[in-house]
């Protein structure tokens, strides 16, 4: 039945040590729990599950049988609104189809928060959740669809969203007093960037400040991010009790074939943590298992569940992280734009004519210490170059020998199947020292050494991966 699925599916989230569930009960303005007055019913569930039908005529719900199942095994479960969702059946949903006066120009399917009945709509529904239901907290996922507001008036109606925050914190200790509790939480999903936040309306400064939220969960809409400036944000709340749970995506970036890995979860968990990260968050976790994709998609592992939760339970610890080996992805995001409107396309890129001034690009590391033994191992690739030419490349300013470099040529460029597509590239790998990198931003500079005269008038790099493999076997 629908019901056992939901519970078993709770279990094995348990039986993987996670702490907090958390189930959105909103999207489109409608849910896909029946009765909210608030609230439209999204009948499409029971086209996506039948069996949701039975479940809800027979006067249950999915919410309830979570959060019972959640408190059976001591999980906080909180509720979640999405408060854009701009898929394409949200130009169908009905508070957009009834109210062409409040959506949101440009962006079809979302809604204009500047407009007091959207705002009064999310704080209404989530009165009545809090009502209906004794919940952990609530949850606000801003990065589904990140526009809350015109770009040329986000700026200016940061103020509308804060008040909103403020209603909705004051609901939130409202309810925690009526039950007895002693805190009931306020979080908000955010984009990886202050900058991105600013110039979306988001004042999180001042939601921090405030006290507004009790942690916040920066990610990038769909990829997993190995350069969040995690650190920024463990400054911002310092001395406020936020926590900072940045979020990990199962995908790297724009047509990319594969999901990331468990190696790659390593290291994403390890950056976090050494930057301040109080915990992690996910989003989208449901890639990894083949089952849930649809027919003939080869993403994900065909016995991906539940096994792969598991692999969530050893990023729990952050001192275990250390022994184990991992490797990080510096990969360009976005092939121009990300849905936040902000390009995120790392690499680095320079003009013959620039050759000796070359570029930087900065990567994350916190992998200073020799011990436990380990090797480090970094590789990218490189367009525009001919055979003839030589680049120089230094960390931090130290010189990487040109000996100790390997460079390797794949005429045939790179295909569907191994990555975002490219043309003919070379390959640069080597081996990089502990004592030449530093806590946080390490800065990779590559210059044109030799000059042959010929390729191509631009010279790139790109998807940086660097590789941290330990002396102990099977690590």
């Amino acid at each position: 039945t629908v019901r056992k699925v939901i519970e078993d599916g709770v279990d094995e989230h348990a039986r993987a040590g996670i702490d907090r569930f958390v189930y959105c009960a909103w999207a489109r303005f409608d849910s896909p729990a029946p009765g909210f007055q608030a609230a439209g019913y999204d009948a499409r569930i029971r086209e996506i599950s039948p069996g949701f039908g039975a479940l809800h005529e027979a006067g249950f719900d999915q919410v309830k049988i979570l959060r019972d199942r959640c408190r059976k095994h001591g999980m906080q479960f909180l509720v979640c609104l999405r408060m854009n969702d701009r898929h394409g059946i949200a130009r169908k949903a009905t508070f957009y189809v009834e109210n062409p006066e409040l959506r949101l120009d440009g962006y079809p399917g979302a809604l204009d928060y500047k407009h007091a009945r959207v705002r009064d709509k999310v704080v209404a529904f989530v009165a009545e959740v809090l009502q209906r239901y004794d919940v952990d907290g609530i949850e606000l996922d801003y990065m589904r669809w990140c526009h809350m507001f015109d770009s040329n008036e986000a700026v200016k109606n940061a103020p509308l969203l804060t008040d909103m925050t403020r209603k909705i914190r004051s609901l939130v200790d409202g309810a925690a007093k009526k039950r007895g509790r002693k805190k009931l939480l306020l979080s908000a999903r955010i984009p990886q960037t202050l900058t991105e936040c600013r110039r979306l309306g988001f004042d999180v400064k001042a939601w921090i400040q405030e006290r507004l939220v009790d942690y916040i969960c920066p990610s990038d809409f769909f990829f997993s991010d190995f350069n969040i400036a995690v650190d920024q944000y463990v400054a911002l709340c310092q001395g406020t009790g936020c926590k900072v749970y940045p979020t990990i995506h199962p995908l790297i970036q724009v047509n990319h074939p594969e999901n990331i890995t468990r190696p790659h979860y390593r290291a994403l968990a390890r950056g976090f943590y050494a930057s301040g990260a109080a915990g992690l968050s996910t989003y989208n976790y449901q890639y990894n298992w083949r089952r849930w994709t649809d027919g003939g998609d080869s993403r994900g592992l065909a016995d991906g569940w539940p096994k792969t939760l598991g692999w969530l339970t050893e990023l729990k610890n952050p001192d275990g992280l250390d022994a184990r080996s991992r490797q990080y992805l510096f990969y360009p995001l976005w092939q121009i734009y990300s849905e936040s409107g902000v390009a995120k396309a790392q690499r680095i890129a320079f003009e013959r004519k620039d050759g000796a001034k070359g570029d930087v690009t900065g990567i994350r590391l916190f992998e200073t210490s020799p011990k436990p033994a380990r090797t480090l191992t970094m590789q990218f690739k490189s367009r525009g170059q001919s055979d003839g030419d030589r680049l120089a490349l230094e960390i931090n300013g130290n010189v990487i020998p040109s000996a100790t470099v390997k460079r390797t040529f794949d005429a045939d460029g790179q295909n569907p199947r191994e990555g975002r597509p490219c043309g003919p590239f070379h390959r640069y790998v080597f081996r990089l020292k502990h004592s030449w990198l530093k806590p946080g931003v390490n800065l990779l500079k590559v210059v044109l050494a030799h000059d042959s005269g010929q390729g191509d008038k631009l010279i790139t790099g790109f998807d940086f991966v660097v590789s941290v493999k330990h002396a102990a076997a099977g690590r």
